[in-house]
């Protein structure tokens, strides 16, 4: 009884912790920018509350933040990306698909593969939570891996970024997939997997 009565307050905390995040969300998006002022407040926000910011979708606002301030700023182009995504946020608080598919809900290859660099191409398809295109695969070269913008015969891995929502909707982005299928009927065997997978692997 006593764990139960627990575990229901840490839910209550974690459901509090989230829609606190929301509303300094939604307060920092009201004028349709981000100052770099304000990119630093989610930061802070997100190292004050780790219990909160390992949930999704918290997670994900952290793990971009943690990307964009490695350097210790925050640019012009970060700053519109992470606006983007927290645009996202502020209209659907309980995820960031706005009405189009997750990468969860995208074809991947299932069970997921396991997943290794040495030697092995990489497509990025969608917005990345873990950050921008090219970070994403300077971590695979980093690794012994090979990075390319377009799906062909060498192409080991696709992997579909967690925010791929409004990409899924543009012929470009399902183009990608209607290659792996092409490749997939001449025998290339192509693996589709979520951020979320490959980001597991990069530990």
């Amino acid at each position: 009884m006593v764990g139960r009565a627990r575990e229901l307050q840490a839910q209550r905390r974690i459901e509090q912790g989230l829609a606190e995040m929301v509303g300094l969300v939604r307060g920092v998006i009201a004028d349709g920018r981000v100052s770099e002022d304000e990119a630093h407040r989610l930061s802070e926000w997100a190292r004050e509350n780790p219990e909160i910011a390992t949930r999704y979708p918290a997670n994900l606002l952290s793990r971009r933040l943690e990307r964009i301030f490695m350097d210790g700023r925050v640019d012009g182009p970060e700053r519109k990306r992470l606006a983007a995504m927290l645009e996202q946020l502020a209209e659907n608080p309980t995820g960031l698909g706005g009405g189009y598919p997750l990468a969860t809900d995208l074809p991947t290859t299932e069970p997921p593969p396991e997943v290794s660099f040495e030697g092995q191409t990489f497509v990025f398809g969608g917005e990345m939570a873990y950050g921008p295109l090219h970070a994403c695969e300077r971590e695979v070269i980093e690794r012994g891996g090979v990075a390319e913008r377009t799906v062909n015969r060498r192409t080991d891995y696709v992997v579909i970024g967690s925010l791929a929502a409004n990409d899924w909707g543009q012929l470009s982005f399902g183009g990608l997939i209607d290659s792996v299928v092409l490749y997939r009927s001449r025998g290339v065997p192509v693996a589709v997997i979520t951020e979320d997978h490959w980001t597991a692997a990069l530990t």
